[in-house]
């Protein structure tokens, strides 16, 4: 009777099962999407039909080139918005944004709320290069 006696490497440790969905990568940003009121179609780099959905969009850009160019008329969403101003340094943007027909100024970095429903725009006053404008619509619908 013959005993084998060759060893047997062991056996490479299986990965253990994610507990979470796979990361995601989307590369097809910006989608320039009709919104009402605004001129052209709007860069937006997050969409609620993303990433199985989400609920939360997000449009805009640099704005250093829009300085006393208004990309909107006044408008209204069914969702809140919030403006996201911000600048490679503090107070390198302002920007005037009217809602209901009261306007405000902010200085970046700043944030504002503008609630559903509510007629709003905005005109880019100053903006020294790099600075941005986004705005998050809280829901599905720009």
């Amino acid at each position: 009777m013959s005993t084998d006696t060759t060893a047997t490497a062991p056996a490479a440790a299986a990965a253990p099962p994610s507990r979470h969905a796979p990361a995601e990568i989307r590369t097809d940003i910006p989608r320039f999407l009709p919104v009402a009121g605004h001129h052209d179609p709007a860069p937006f780099y997050l969409t609620s039909d993303m990433f199985g959905g989400v609920p939360v969009q997000v449009a805009g850009g640099p704005i250093d080139h829009l300085v006393g160019r208004p990309v909107a008329d006044p408008h209204r969403h069914d969702v809140d918005e919030i403006y996201f101003l911000v600048s490679p340094h503090p107070k390198g943007a302002r920007i005037e944004v009217r809602v209901d027909g009261i306007r405000h100024e902010l200085t970046s970095p700043a944030l504002l709320r503008v609630p559903a429903g509510a007629e709003h725009c905005f005109l880019t006053l100053e903006a020294e290069p790099g600075s941005y404008c986004f705005g998050l619509l809280m829901g599905e619908r720009p």
